[in-house]
């Protein structure tokens, strides 16, 4: 190897291992600086970006020094940033010395000056501030401060711990064990040191960071693989050192201030001593007029006289006998105070000040809230006494008022329980008369029954110790009360129904005879000779169902009416409900006999009707039938297509009009079905107008099929001749003799008779479908018996098809005169359409640049022209 290969080794060796340094004190001091920040809930997540705005540095500063350094601006632009750095740079200037770094540094992430400016923040606030005397027995002994007195404190933990020996910051510590060693120095509850192993490098630093961790709340900033490397990074193993030398110094300073608090502790216990006696009479005193003011507030009272009383008497032996003895008490905690406080005086002390509370001017305060509460109960007591007082009399005054009135109710009980005696008319007048007499007197007392109502509100609002007797018993006569109510009101309604009896059989009578002028009416047997006449005897029975429906509520009026008012066992009522079954059986007579009136005339005007409707249906039909046989087919497609189309409506007519037939024949046999008298002529009428139906749906498709074959015919002929015109259009060019003066000429004529010759062969498809359309046409003629020359249009010369055919009757479409008979004449109009020449493909066809589908409608100019000539 060259000596320029080494040199460019160790080059990159070196900065290899520059790089893993940078590496490692960036997470070092990434987790130390974490340390503090999450006291503000901040977190560094990449030491050498977060720092570029200078808020978090100037947070980590804050909180390490304990020093404000103000509110930083918004840091969003690169002045912001800077402003923001140069404030925490001028404020570390003041408290350290460093050069050759920049805002711009910081805020352009470069690794070496941020890691070297944190080291500088950790040394003078972590490191710097660490002073340790060499000698400890001797304090004017040499001093050591920073990094060598971190040393010295080490060395001094650690001695006597086997495995570890602290020489520097570097190897020593590659082990673990001095870190271990740190821990069991101050915390030997925390650490087995006598179980760890000084060849688990890995497992040992682990060991001390987790419980430095864990138990003292020493954040591990450190990793044992940084750690356990031939030379770890001072500055790494300095800083977290540091923090535990920070922690046990705050650890042993909290000890030394116990010891201090420990012997001034003393001194005022001796002092409490002194008050002791002052104190515990004062703080029972204090706790008995505290008890004593919540048993005074308290307003539960007995809700009793009797317990009202016992209340009395027990505050006044509170007054006479407790009270007294701790009056003397309270004069004796006063008289203590001033004792303690001339002796204090006396053995020049300060005066003995009582804890917030216990002052004379509190238990005096305390004293007054007693008197003061005493006072209000002394007044709620005889309010309540008065209360109670006044509730039993309103009790006895309840109780002697009940027993009066339901003694009155039970006797006004028994006297509406006797037997009415009403035979007769004299005896009902004679009981309603003593029935007012005897419900004046009742409902004269309902204002006293409402007093007694309105004393047990009273109390039971009052809270009365016994409402729930009194609200028992006053609920026990309140029903009771409106049971006597409710038999008067008995005894009434049966009173008026002794007084109705007789009104009963008088209308009893008046129903009878108007019952038999309905029957009279509905016994007829005519039931009329036409529609009209069926018709006016329904309207008449109408008014007699009406008459009718009117005496039968009159008539369950009194059914409901002789069991709602009337005695069952009185004698009378024997008569009533024979003269009501009487009654009830021809009211059902005269019902039966009024619905078969009804029906024998709503068959007579359905018997009617049908034959009005079937005339009338057999009449439309025959029109129909004469319009269908018509044999016209037109003399061209235009006029076969007019023809088609009236032929459609009159099918759609004959759609409409089926259903309607239908019904009327489903009438007829309804009443064939019913053994109607007329039922031979109603099936013959039914049978005759469906046969000349099938006639005409027959004779409909017949024509039908003809006007389609009329117009697929015209179709035909109009494109035969079309096409015998493209091939006379063409025949000149394929007999010409022309055939090219020179090379040019010829081959332009040859390319031109090629472009024919394809056309040609293009219009051969044509020719076929109109051989192929020729012979289904020829077919279906001979099947319809139809000649096809009659379809052929006449050409120049020719006869026309009235010439050729004059000895042939063709019947055309003209009008049929039927005589009908109206009640005043009607003038109709007919419009004649006339539409333009057309001509309908009957086939699909593709060719010459055009396609046309099956069906398709092509209005031609020859058409055109020959329909403006017509």
């Amino acid at each position: 190897m060259s000596s320029r290969d080494i040199q460019n080794f160790e080059t990159g060796r070196i900065g290899a291992l520059r790089d893993e340094r940078v590496y490692i004190q960036k997470k070092t001091f990434t987790k130390w600086a974490n340390a503090f920040l999450e006291k503000a809930r901040l977190e560094i997540h990449d030491l050498f970006k977060d720092l570029a705005d200078g808020k978090i540095l100037m947070k980590l500063l804050e909180i390490i020094s304990g020093e404000n350094l103000g509110k930083p601006n918004k840091g969003i632009l690169r002045v912001q940033k800077a402003e923001n750095i140069n404030r925490c740079l001028t404020f570390l200037r003041t408290k350290v010395y460093f050069e050759n770094i920049g805002a711009e540094d910081i805020m352009d992430g470069n690794p070496r000056l941020i890691l070297g400016l944190i080291w500088t923040i950790i040394l003078r606030f972590q490191i710097q501030e660490i002073e340790i005397e060499v000698d400890e027995d001797d304090e004017s002994s040499e001093k050591r401060s920073a990094k060598d007195a971190l040393l010295l404190w080490c060395q001094r933990k650690t001695a006597g711990y086997p495995g570890v020996d602290i020489k520097n910051f570097t190897s020593s510590w590659r082990n673990g064990l001095g870190f271990n060693a740190l821990i069991h120095a101050h915390r030997p509850d925390l650490i087995a040191y006598e179980h760890l192993d000084p060849a688990d490098h890995i497992g040992n630093l682990n060991n001390a960071f987790n419980v430095a961790d864990d138990k003292l709340g020493i954040h591990k900033i450190l990793d044992a693989e940084d750690v356990d490397v031939p030379k770890p990074d001072e500055k790494i193993i300095v800083t977290y050192v540091a923090s535990y030398y920070h922690y046990f110094a705050k650890m042993k300073s909290e000890m030394t201030g116990g010891k201090r608090i420990a012997k001034i502790v003393g001194s005022m216990l001796e002092l409490e001593k002194m008050v002791d006696d002052y104190e515990s009479l004062t703080t029972v005193l204090l706790e008995w007029i505290k008890a004593k003011i919540v048993t005074l507030n308290d307003r539960n009272f007995p809700n009793s006289l009797e317990g009202i009383q016992k209340e009395l008497i027990s505050f006044k032996e509170y007054r006479t006998v407790e009270k007294p003895p701790k009056l003397r008490e309270k004069g004796n905690i006063e008289a203590t105070f001033f004792n303690i406080q001339a002796r204090l005086k006396a053995n020049g002390q300060k005066l003995y000040n009582p804890p917030e509370g216990f002052l004379i001017h509190d238990i005096e305060s305390a004293w007054m809230r007693l008197e003061k509460s005493e006072h209000i109960r002394e007044t709620s007591l005889r309010d309540e006494l008065i209360r109670q007082e006044r509730l039993e009399q309103l009790a006895q005054r309840f109780r002697r008022k009940a027993e009066i009135r339901e003694s009155w109710l039970m006797d006004m009980m028994q006297i509406l329980d006797e037997k009415m005696v009403c035979n007769n008319a004299a005896q009902a007048e004679a009981a309603i008369k003593k029935h007012e007499a005897i419900s004046a007197e009742i409902l004269a007392r309902k204002d006293r029954y409402k007093a007694l109502n309105t004393l047990a509100v009273e109390l039971v609002q009052g809270n009365y110790h016994q409402k729930a007797a009194v609200q028992k018993k006053d609920d026990y006569i309140r029903l009771k009360w409106q049971e006597l109510l409710d038999k008067l009101e008995q005894r009434k309604l049966t009173l008026a129904g002794f007084n109705n009896l007789m009104a009963m059989f008088r209308e009893i009578e008046t129903i009878q005879e108007e019952l038999k002028e309905v029957e009279n009416k509905v016994k007829l047997e005519d039931c009329g000779k036409h529609l009209l006449a069926v018709e006016e005897y329904l309207q008449q029975h109408s008014l007699q169902e009406s008459q009718l429906h009117s005496l039968a509520k009159r008539v369950r009026n009194l059914n409901r009416r002789s069991k709602s008012y009337a005695d069952p066992n009185h004698p009378e009522m024997k008569v009533l409900d024979q003269r009501l079954d009487t009654l009830n059986s021809e009211l059902e007579k005269v019902n039966n006999l009024s619905t078969k009136r009804k029906k024998n005339l709503e068959v007579a005007k359905a018997y009617f009707q049908f034959l009005q409707d079937s005339e009338e249906e057999e009449r439309w039909v025959l029109e129909k039938i004469g319009i269908v046989k018509q044999t016209d087919i037109g003399k061209d497609l235009n006029a076969a297509c007019v023809l088609l189309k009236r032929h459609e409506q009159v099918e759609a007519e004959m759609a409409g009009r089926f259903p309607v037939c239908e019904q009327v024949c489903g009438k007829g046999q309804d009443l064939v079905n019913t053994g109607h008298s007329a039922r031979s002529e109603i099936g013959s009428r039914i049978k005759s107008l469906m046969d000349k139906w099938k006639q005409l749906q027959e004779l409909a498709a017949t024509r039908r099929t003809k006007l389609e074959d009329g117009i697929e015919a015209h179709q035909y002929y109009a494109d035969a001749n079309e096409a015998e015109s493209w091939m006379k259009e063409k025949m000149p060019l394929v007999t010409s003799d022309d055939y090219g003066k020179d090379e040019g000429s010829a081959q332009t004529l040859l390319s031109r008779h090629n472009r024919l010759e394809g056309e040609i062969k293009t219009f051969g498809s044509e020719i076929k479908r109109l051989d192929e359309l020729a012979q289904l046409m020829t077919k279906a003629a001979s099947e319809h018996n139809i000649s096809l020359e009659k379809f052929k249009p006449a050409e120049n010369g020719q006869k026309s098809d009235d010439e050729m055919y004059e000895d042939e009757v063709v019947e055309r479409p003209h009008e049929i005169d039927v005589e009908e008979i109206h009640e005043k004449e009607v003038l109709q109009d007919y419009v004649e359409t006339r539409k333009i020449p057309q001509v309908k493909a009957a086939y699909t066809y593709r060719g010459q640049g055009m396609t046309i589908e099956k069906g398709e409608v092509i209005i031609e100019l020859f058409s055109l022209a020959l329909f403006a000539l017509l």
